[in-house]
């Protein structure tokens, strides 16, 4: 967003954006799967004359996808995302507007209005991240954010932010923080969408796009990975797709690393002749040995895998 696209006024005081979230498309393959929970999200958000949008939260283990749903639907709506990232310092004015020392001659400080305020003047979408890690006298702002005043207050701007009609909410939340959420927030936020780990099938396609570069291998690999996974303990189905992700990853990086020299090239290097750590490090040529070394200390050296 250029600066003169980001500041704009409110009670004459010249008041910052927050940026939105692009994701690099290099770093975002295919989407796959979760067909149900994209209709579900989409379907709560459809507004018109006599209804307002929900706000749906989203529930699941660390890493099964959630934030990855949300930017795939901002993508399918063509809306900006913003997004805030919840820990348990927030305070109810970091979710409206903060200050900054500014850039600009002759001014000491810069208001910033948060990526929530920010989604509600443009009509974009605010994703909260983590939010059962709020404390709920922080959450207490989004009160009236959530039902039908759809508006918030700055005590620093001293003034009542109305939503834009096209403003959409969504947040998250790991399933071991749902409890913390006081019932002011969970009665405002429906419906509750459970994220669960996608099925073997959808690991599976999930791997394969990872790893287009290495098609003939790929089969074997996949099958190496599971065979370990239940060899330790895992039930079939209940990985999370960023585990199995970096799984995946690690192993090439092991495999390039291997490619680049290994540790004799590494140990010969130094502040003249450095290593070379952007070497075309991609998905390619994985080693069964190197899956068996990345599971091992992915998994293995960690404690034992959850049913």
């Amino acid at each position: 967003m250029a600066e003169n696209d980001s500041k704009i006024s409110m009670r004459n005081k010249k008041v910052y954006q927050s940026e939105p979230f692009s994701p690099r498309a290099e770093y975002f393959n295919k989407f796959t799967g979760r067909e149900s929970e994209l209709r579900f999200v989409t379907a709560a958000w459809i507004a018109g004359d006599s209804s307002l949008p929900m706000s749906p939260l989203l529930i699941g283990e660390p890493g099964v996808g959630k934030n990855r749903l949300i930017y795939e639907l901002a993508q399918k709506t063509g809306r900006q995302l913003y997004i805030f990232q919840g820990h348990e310092d927030v305070t109810s004015e970091d979710l409206a507007c903060t200050v900054r020392f500014s850039d600009q001659t002759g001014s000491v400080m810069d208001y910033m209005i948060s990526p929530l305020v920010t989604a509600m003047y443009n009509g974009g979408i605010c994703f909260i991240d983590e939010i059962g890690k709020i404390r709920p006298r922080a959450l207490a702002l989004l009160v009236s954010v959530l039902d039908e005043r759809r508006y918030i207050d700055s005590t620093l701007l001293g003034e009542r932010i109305h939503a834009h009609p096209g403003f959409r909410f969504v947040a998250a939340t790991n399933t071991a923080d749902l409890n913390l959420l006081p019932e002011f927030i969970i009665s405002r936020m429906r419906p509750q969408i459970n994220i669960g780990y996608p099925p073997r099938e959808e690991i599976d396609d999930i791997l394969r796009e990872q790893c287009k570069g290495i098609k003939k291998e790929v089969e074997k690999l996949i099958d190496l990975f599971w065979m370990l996974w239940t060899d330790h303990g895992g039930k079939i189905g209940a990985i999370a797709p960023r585990d199995a992700i970096y799984l995946f990853g690690w192993a090439s990086k092991l495999s390039s690393f291997e490619t680049t020299g290994g540790p004799k090239t590494l140990m010969e290097s130094s502040l003249e002749k450095p290593y070379q750590l952007t070497e075309g490090h991609s998905f390619t040529g994985i080693r069964p040995e190197h899956l068996k070394q990345a599971f091992q200390k992915l998994f293995t050296d960690r404690p034992a895998i959850k049913d």
